[in-house]
C-alpha cells in the first residue's frame, strides 16, 4: 500500500529523530511513573471529573489511601432528577425514572445519615422539593438542620405547584430558607412551567439561572380577555425586576391567540427596560419568539452568549440586524420546531398580508454584531445572506466557524449564478441559434465546435454578466415577432420564406440599436432581401435546421463539463472566502468556463470541424 505524501514525511522525520536520539546517547533511560497515590486531593478530585461514578465507587474502594477524595467526589453534587448527561451519578444518589417510586426509600436510607453530606455543594431537587410528597419536608428539614448546606440549589416548579403553593408549607419553607441565605452563601437555579408569582416559593435575588418553559395554563387568571396577554407581560416583567442577579435565562412558552404587536406595545417596554437592567446575565436563549415574533429583545450589554431558536418577522430580523450585541462572542440560531407552512402558519395572525413569512427569503443589507468568536446556524432557519455578513464582519470567528460559513456560503454563492443561467437555458440556445445562422449566411467557412462553444460562452455567459445579452435578445425577439405576426397574412403566399428570416433580421438590429420599425418597413425589407438574393430564405431555413439539430449537442458536451466542476469551484470559493479574498460573477464564471473550455481541448473538442454537419 503506497504511503500518502505526509505520511512518508511523517516516517522522515521519526527516523530522523530516532538516528539523532542514538548518536547522543547510547543507553536507553526509563521514564519513572509517579504513584496516583502521591497525587495532591486537589488533583485527585479534578480528575475525578472525567469518569463515571461507579468507576469513581470502584477506584475508592481499590485503595483505601484513595477513598477520601472519592468519597468526597461521589457526594459532592446529589441529584433526584433523571440524568440527562453522559456521566451519571452514583446508583442510589440519582432517582432514575424506574425509581421514581421509592425516592422517599432513596432519600431516607443514602441521604439523611450521611457523613458524605458535609461535602454536598450542589443539589438537584427538581419537583420534589416543592411537590406533594412525603419527602418534600424531609428535604427541606435537611436543609434547615444544616445537615445539607449546598452553595447552589436546582428545582423546578409546575403550573400545579403554584396554583396549590397556599396548602404546600414546604413552599413557604424553602423561600424563608432561601432568603435566610446571602448570594455568597447559596444560588438557586430555577425551571418553571408557570409565568407568574415565582416570588412567592424563592427570594428570586438568589436565582442565578431560570428556565421558563410555560404552557398554556401556566399564566396567571385573567377574567378580561384583552387584558390577559399585558398581564402576562406584566408578571415576567415584575419577575425579573426582583431577579438581579440572573446569570442565564432561557423562555419557551406557548400561546393560544395571535394580536397585533402595538396591543402590548407598551409593556414591551417595560420588558425590554428589566431585561435591560440585568447587567449579570451572560447567556440569553429565545425559543419561538418572546410574546411577538415582530420583538427583538435586546440583550444586555454583559451578554456573551446568545441562542435563539426563532419565529421571527422581518421587523425582527432588521432590528437584530442593527443590534451591535457588544459584548456577544457565541451566537447560536437552533433549527426552529416550526418550518414550511407550520412556520408560516405560526406567524398569520401576527403580521399584516405583506409581510414576509419565510426567513431564508428575508433580505438584510448588513449585520452590525462584530466580536463573534462562535457561531452556529442551520441555513433554512435564517436570511440567505446572514452568514455572509457574519464573516465580513466578525474577523475573530474561530477557524472551525469560518470553515463551515466560508463552505457553505461558497455554495450558496455559485447556486446563486449558476442558477442565473440554468434558467435562461433555453433563451441562451435560441440566441446561439441566431448568432450561428447568421454567421452560416454571411461567412463561407464553417464554424468548429470549439467555436460555437466559445460563442456561446461569449455571448450567453460573459455577455449576460457584462452586458445582459441574452435578455436583450429576448426582448428584441418578442418585439420582431410580434411585427412578423401582424405582417404574416400579407407575406406569407408570396414570401412563404422570408417572414422568419424577417423576424430573424429584426431581431438582431434591434439588438445592435435599431430603435424600431413599423409594419410597413418590416413588409419592405422581407421583399427586399428576396429581391437581393431569392435563395436567402431558403438557405436560412437550411440553417435553422442544422442550428436546432447540432448546436444543443454541442453546448450539452460543454455543460457536462462544466457542471463536472462545480464541485471543484465551490471548493476555491470556499478557500477565498475563508482567506477573506472577494470575487463576483464575473471572475467566478471566467475562471468556471476556462477550465471546462481547458477540459474539452484536452479531449481534441477544437479538431471537429462542422464541415460534415452543415453539406459545406
Amino acid at each position: 500500500m503506497s504511503q500518502t505524501p505526509r505520511n512518508e514525511m511523517n516516517i522522515k522525520i521519526a527516523n530522523l529523530s530516532l538516528e539523532h536520539s542514538r548518536k547522543k546517547s547510547k543507553k536507553i533511560s526509563t521514564v519513572k511513573m509517579v504513584s496516583i497515590t502521591n497525587l495532591s486531593p486537589e488533583l485527585l478530585l479534578s480528575i475525578t471529573e472525567y469518569i463515571s461514578s461507579r468507576d469513581i465507587l470502584n477506584f475508592g474502594l481499590s485503595c483505601k489511601s484513595l477513598f477520601p477524595v472519592c468519597y468526597r467526589a461521589l457526594w459532592s453534587c446529589l441529584s433526584l432528577t433523571p440524568s440527562t448527561k453522559k456521566k451519571g451519578t452514583w446508583p442510589g444518589l440519582q432517582i432514575t425514572p424506574r425509581f421514581r417510586s421509592r425516592v422517599r426509600e432513596t432519600i431516607e436510607n443514602f441521604w439523611v445519615n450521611s457523613p458524605g453530606l458535609v461535602y454536598t455543594k450542589h443539589v438537584e431537587f427538581g419537583k420534589f422539593i416543592c411537590g406533594d410528597g412525603d419527602e418534600a419536608s424531609i428535604l427541606m428539614q435537611l436543609l434547615e438542620d444544616g445537615k445539607l448546606n449546598p452553595r447552589c440549589i436546582d428545582f423546578s416548579l409546575s403550573v400545579s405547584d403554584i396554583t396549590s403553593m397556599d396548602q404546600r408549607p414546604v413552599i413557604q419553607r424553602l423561600k424563608k430558607y432561601t432568603e435566610s441565605k446571602s448570594l455568597k452563601e447559596l444560588k438557586a437555579q430555577l425551571y418553571s412551567e408557570a409565568g407568574y408569582s415565582l416570588s412567592a416559593t424563592v427570594d428570586l435575588a438568589k436565582v442565578t439561572k431560570l428556565t421558563f418553559n410555560i404552557l398554556s395554563n401556566g399564566y396567571r387568571p385573567v377574567a378580561e380577555t384583552e387584558e390577559r396577554v399585558p398581564r402576562r407581560i406584566q408578571d415576567i416583567t415584575a419577575i425579573l425586576q426582583k431577579a438581579i442577579n440572573l446569570r442565564y435565562f432561557s423562555w419557551k412558552a406557548e400561546t393560544e391567540r395571535k394580536y397585533s404587536f402595538g396591543y402590548i406595545s407598551e409593556e414591551l417596554k417595560d420588558l425590554q427596560e428589566a431585561f435591560t437592567s440585568l447587567q449579570r446575565l451572560k447567556t440569553l436563549k429565545i425559543e419561538n419568539y418572546l410574546f411577538h415574533p415582530s420583538f427583538f429583545l435586546k440583550p444586555p450589554d454583559s451578554v456573551q452568549n446568545l441562542i435563539l431558536n426563532c419565529v421571527g418577522s422581518t421587523e425582527w430580523w432588521n432590528d437584530f440586524s442593527a443590534c451591535p450585541l457588544i459584548n456577544v462572542t457565541d451566537l447560536r440560531f437552533h433549527r426552529p420546531p416550526l418550518l414550511g407552512n407550520s412556520y408560516s402558519n405560526e406567524l398569520r395572525g401576527f403580521l399584516s398580508n405583506d409581510d414576509n413569512l419565510f426567513p431564508d427569503t428575508i433580505k438584510i443589507e448588513k449585520i452590525a454584531v462584530r466580536n463573534l468568536e462562535t457561531f452556529l446556524c442551520p441555513s433554512e432557519a435564517v436570511p440567505q445572506e446572514l452568514g455572509f455578513h457574519i464573516l465580513k464582519g466578525n474577523p475573530k470567528l474561530q477557524p472551525e466557524y469560518k470553515l463551515e460559513l466560508s463552505n457553505r456560503e461558497a455554495k450558496r454563492f455559485v447556486k446563486k449564478h449558476y442558477n442565473r443561467f440554468e434558467s435562461n437555458w433555453e433563451l441562451s440556445k435560441s440566441y446561439l441559434e441566431d448568432l450561428y445562422i447568421r454567421h452560416y449566411l454571411n461567412n463561407p467557412d464553417p464554424m468548429t465546435e470549439l467555436e460555437v462553444i466559445e460563442v456561446y460562452c461569449q455571448m450567453c455567459f460573459m455577455g449576460e454578466i457584462e452586458n445582459g445579452y441574452v435578455t436583450s435578445w429576448d426582448n428584441a425577439s418578442k418585439r420582431a415577432t410580434d411585427i412578423g405576426e401582424r405582417c404574416k397574412a400579407d407575406l406569407e403566399q408570396k414570401f412563404p420564406n422570408y417572414i422568419r428570416y424577417g423576424i430573424h433580421h429584426y431581431t438582431l438590429e434591434f439588438m445592435e440599436g435599431l430603435d424600431d420599425v413599423d409594419d410597413d418597413e418590416f413588409k419592405k425589407e422581407c421583399i427586399r432581401l428576396y429581391e437581393e438574393d431569392n435563395d436567402k430564405g431558403q438557405k436560412y431555413f437550411i440553417a435553422r435546421s442544422l442550428a436546432g439539430g447540432c448546436l444543443t449537442a454541442m453546448v450539452n458536451k460543454f455543460r457536462r463539463a462544466f457542471d463536472g466542476l462545480r464541485k471543484k469551484i465551490v471548493k476555491d470559493i470556499a478557500e477565498k472566502i475563508f482567506q477573506d479574498s472577494d470575487t463576483d460573477e464575473k471572475t467566478l464564471m471566467s475562471n468556471w468556463i476556462e477550465r471546462a473550455m481547458a477540459q474539452l481541448q484536452d479531449f481534441g473538442v477544437n479538431k471537429l470541424s462542422l464541415e460534415e454537419v452543415t453539406g459545406d
